[in-house]
């Protein structure tokens, strides 16, 4: 029998022995409370530092200067993103965090009221990088285990945008996948102008793993002189590190920056962005802007198709049908006039040698409905455009019209034939006549 002093000295160990491993507990804990004071504080030095470098208000290219420090502030939010998330649990309030990152990060402020101003542009101004911090945090609808943290700061003349995904692993929220744009060289290098994303819960067909998911983000790209502009798709999942996702798919087209708001939305393995693209190669006086529609479907390959519809009416299908790349305008094809509406497809946007001066430009001439049910007349007028030094306007050549038949389907319209003269039994009223008198 062990002696009472001994025995009294293992009741006191066994007593202090809870004390011990909660002191090693909270020296080890995954929620250090100085990390996001201290990514916040170094947040706000490379700002301070960003708001040093001048450059011109309209200037395309990105100062190296200021693009290094970008870089390095994306890498200082990421970190700070990295901190909050660390103490929060599997109940977390997506509302409460991007407060608490907007108040330590001094993001999300009023826009500052405009000071007066003498109309001149300044030559050389600071100021024109990272402001403007933008922070919020959201749930994926449909996806418990994964919150969204984007971030957007003022890029030149426009912005640029960063996408972290954070998933849930035993209690504890990793970062999983971050989105954002190269090394700025120019504006146009930034995700900026818009910049929306959607998850798409289980495309893969294999639900429970924990690559899954796969994640949309369409965004803009930022230009200081012109309204149209190029965008972006891509298909994204996990990948080895966070930095470095898997680009499954991508895609690039035109868009025109006016004041409209893209919108993008998902449902199982769709999902669809609809904004404003340019018409003005069709018919410059009644149709500037067009909606278009880019619904696309993911398949358990990950290979990505396009469904209809492409566009709100078959005059803005052909337009959609005859600027998409052939890979997606086939699917939307007649099988029996596939090679003929191949030609007049390729044909529609030639390309000519640089010293050539020329352009082929397109109007609309009227569309009606045909005799045989569900099947409509779309006239394409066409003329090819020599500029001339000294010829206002250049010299113009008319090309043969074109007379699109499209037949209206489920959910949208397939092209049928594409034929240089008007088919006689497409002779009713024109269904979308001219606003312009």
């Amino acid at each position: 029998m062990l002696p009472l002093d001994t025995i009294a000295r293992m009741s006191r160990s066994l007593w202090i022995l809870p004390f011990i491993f909660a002191a090693m507990g909270h020296g080890q804990s995954p929620c250090p409370h100085n990390a996001l004071p201290q990514a916040a504080r170094r947040v706000s030095s490379l700002q301070q530092e960003l708001l040093k470098i001048k450059s011109s208000e309209m200037d395309s290219a990105v100062v190296p200067a200021a693009a290094d420090k970008i870089a390095q502030l994306k890498d200082a939010l990421s970190l700070a993103s990295d901190a909050a998330m660390a103490c929060e649990g599997p109940s977390i309030d997506v509302a409460q965090l991007q407060v608490r990152l907007a108040r330590v990060l001094h993001a999300n402020q009023p826009e500052p009221t405009e000071s007066p101003s003498d109309g001149t542009i300044k030559d050389d101004v600071a100021g024109l990088y990272g402001t403007d911090l933008q922070v919020k945090a959201r749930r994926p609808s449909g996806a418990a285990e994964l919150i969204n943290i984007e971030y957007s700061i003022d890029a030149g003349c426009g912005s640029d945008s960063m996408l972290l995904v954070y998933q849930l692993y035993d209690a504890t929220w990793k970062q999983k996948l971050r989105w954002q744009s190269p090394p700025l060289k120019m504006i146009s290098d930034a995700f900026g102008d818009f910049f929306v994303f959607t998850i798409l819960r289980d495309p893969t067909g294999q639900a429970g793993r924990d690559d899954s998911w796969r994640v949309v983000v369409a965004h803009g790209t930022p230009w200081c002189q012109s309204r149209f502009s190029d965008f972006a798709i891509d298909v994204l999942a996990p990948g080895p590190v966070p930095a470095s996702p898997r680009v499954l798919w991508h895609t690039e087209r035109e868009y025109s920056r006016g004041d409209f708001d893209a919108r993008i939305k998902s449902s199982g393995n769709m999902f669809e962005l609809r904004l404003n693209a340019d018409c003005m190669t069709f018919d410059n006086v009644n149709c500037f802007e067009r909606r278009v529609i880019y619904r696309y479907v993911v398949d358990a390959g990950d290979s990505v198709h396009r469904v209809e519809p492409m566009g709100l009416n078959a005059r803005g299908f052909v337009e959609e049908w005859l600027t998409a790349p052939w890979s997606e305008s086939e699917t939307f094809a007649a099988t029996p006039s596939g090679q003929s509406l191949r030609e007049a497809h390729d044909s529609f946007d030639p390309k000519f040698p640089e010293s050539d001066n020329k352009f082929v430009s397109h109007s609309f001439g009227p569309v009606r409905a045909c005799t045989e049910a569900g099947v409509s007349q779309i006239q394409m007028n066409s003329i090819l455009v020599k500029m001339v030094p000294g010829k206002p306007g250049g010299d113009s050549t008319p090309l043969p019209s074109l007379y699109f038949h499209v037949r209206e389907v489920k959910g949208g319209y397939l092209m049928l034939s594409a034929p240089t003269a008007p088919d006689p039994t497409c002779s009713g009223p024109d269904l979308m006549p001219s606003t312009i008198n």
